[in-house]
């Protein structure tokens, strides 16, 4: 989850997908985005119907017929996805008026569990419907964050929003907040600088620490992890021995260990 556009949660999600499967997980990719980024960073064709996306799923007859799509499987199995797209705007205002709508994904996924090992959830990157249906499906929660002002100011709400939701929603028990993972840093930029440095008054990762929250490693800006979002594949498969991959492979590892 973010509460900003642009922070990286799609690109988090197929490079933790990858970095799962790598170490003997099957896992399956949701998307809960309107605009349907997931089908392009998995490298999958065009957009689906409709009917084969997680629109299928949120609805109150669904049998348990996920519409599930392999991802990458010429290069490696064990990872399935479940799309979203444009249709979501339209669910999302039917989920509004459905008296469990924003239950309709865990109950699907109780009433019809799915086998992979773990689920990953990518979520649109405003505080919408889908961060409700997202939220009580889930048993923690990835914080994906910019190293600017606007974005960590957009994160501590996010925060906060999690926190009142969880009692709102009367979720039990109630997903934990597995970390949160700064993205993109310039050490150029004196604002990223700033904000990932040790001054107590505007430092991340200290009001991480006061709030209990453990900060995952900053994972730097680079052209290399773009490149690969935008050729549909993972970093791990673009460019293996790019150090960025080390962060994917320890957020992976503590996945599995929780």
């Amino acid at each position: 989850m973010s509460n900003a556009g642009g922070t990286g949660k799609t690109t988090f999600a197929v490079n933790l997908a990858y970095q799962l499967a790598r170490i003997g997980q099957s896992v399956c990719l949701l998307g809960c985005d309107p605009n349907g980024s997931l089908t392009l960073f998995a490298g999958l064709d065009d957009p689906p119907e409709p009917a084969q996306t997680l629109d299928h799923v949120l609805n109150t007859s669904f049998s348990g017929d996920y519409p599930l799509y392999p991802v990458w499987p010429d290069r490696m199995e064990g990872i399935d996805a479940v799309l979203g797209g444009l249709v979501l705007t339209q669910t999302a205002k039917r989920l509004e008026k459905e008296p469990r709508g924003a239950y309709l994904l865990a109950d699907a996924l109780e009433d019809h569990p799915l086998s992979h090992d773990v689920l990953l959830l990518d979520c649109p990157g405003t505080i919408e419907r889908f961060h409700e249906v997202a939220l009580s499906a889930s048993t923690h929660v990835l914080v994906v964050i910019r190293p600017v002002d606007k974005d960590i100011d957009a994160g501590f709400k996010l925060l906060n929003w999690i926190y009142d939701a969880r009692k709102v929603l009367r979720l039990k028990p109630a997903p934990e907040i597995l970390g949160v993972c700064p993205n993109g840093f310039r050490k150029d930029l004196a604002m990223h600088r700033d904000n990932m440095g040790n001054d107590p008054e505007r430092s991340l990762p200290e009001a991480l620490k006061s709030m209990g929250i453990h900060k995952f490693p900053t994972i730097r800006e680079s052209a290399h992890l773009t490149n690969a979002s935008a050729n549909g594949l993972p970093l791990g498969i673009w460019r293996t021995g790019e150090e960025i991959n080390k962060a994917f492979e320890e957020i992976a590892q503590m996945i599995v260990e929780v």
